[in-house]
């Protein structure tokens, strides 16, 4: 897999931002949302949830937000070609062990984990269980002691008190909260104990991310690599040539056929 991010065109996606609806569009069953870019956010209605929102399907948007009203919301999706961002209420915030849905409840474990592993997360989880809000324990808690999750809680739910007061402190439209930036993200996301080293060659990057594990997976730091052959990391694993042969129009497959893709409006062919 490769994701790309470059610093003048950072992927939004995750962000919170506090926005005003711009204007509700019954027909859609959606509205969109002024977060403060070029493009205003597209939020549906079956992403709007919420405290003091009454669950339920069959809802119209139009009972739910109101032209003018200032809401918290984040990214799920970024901006692309003609679209703006696509949005939700319901905000998570992702830790290296843990998901916590400050708006959302109960706790759920992975199903990617054995039944052993899960049955120990879920005990581990209800001992510490925030009083309010939702957590899901993520695949890469295998083997992460309680510690270890109740720690991530801890700076999940801190986080979450210090956006609401920045919330609270903002005017619509503004950014509140900015995801990872992308290798962090990459980190906390994919870098689970099946893998056997990490390869990072820009040394503020290395240090950043070996202190980031050190903090949340310390028998992980070491499987960092700081990567320093003349030949450029990308080149020396032929990961430039994926890229540029994977972007092209024509892709050719191993079996000797090909595929063309196509950018229309509605949809990529």
């Amino acid at each position: 897999e490769v994701y790309l991010e470059r610093p003048e065109k950072r992927s939004i996606a995750g962000n919170i931002y506090l926005g005003q609806v711009d204007n509700v569009l019954p027909g859609m069953e959606a509205a969109f949302v002024e977060i403060g870019l070029e493009k205003n956010g597209f939020l549906y209605v079956d992403e709007i949830v919420g405290p003091e929102i009454e669950r339920g399907y069959g809802r119209k948007v139009q009972d739910l937000i109101s032209k003018g009203q200032t809401i918290l919301v984040q990214t799920v999706k970024d901006p692309m070609k003609t679209k703006g961002a696509r949005l939700t209420t319901q905000i998570s915030l992702p830790g290296r062990f843990v998901v916590y849905v400050p708006h959302g409840e109960g706790l759920g474990v992975s199903r990617r984990l054995d039944d052993d592993e899960r049955t120990r997360l879920k005990a581990v989880l209800k001992e510490h269980a925030p009083k309010q809000g939702g957590v899901i324990v993520r695949t890469a808690a295998e083997g992460a002691s309680a510690e270890d999750i109740e720690r991530d809680l801890d700076f999940l739910q801190r986080l979450w008190k210090s956006i609401e007061a920045k919330a609270k402190e903002a005017k619509a439209p503004s950014l509140v909260y900015q995801e990872a930036e992308l290798p962090l993200r990459v980190v906390r996301d994919l870098f689970t104990g099946d893998f056997e080293r990490l390869l990072v060659d820009h040394d503020r990057t290395h240090k950043r991310i070996v202190g980031y594990l050190k903090k949340t997976s310390p028998h992980m730091a070491e499987r960092v690599t700081r990567y320093k052959e003349r030949e450029p990391l990308m080149e020396a694993f032929g990961v430039e040539q994926e890229i540029r042969s994977t972007l092209s129009r024509r892709v050719d497959l191993p079996s000797g056929g090909y595929l063309i893709f196509d950018y229309a409006e509605a949809f990529t062919v």
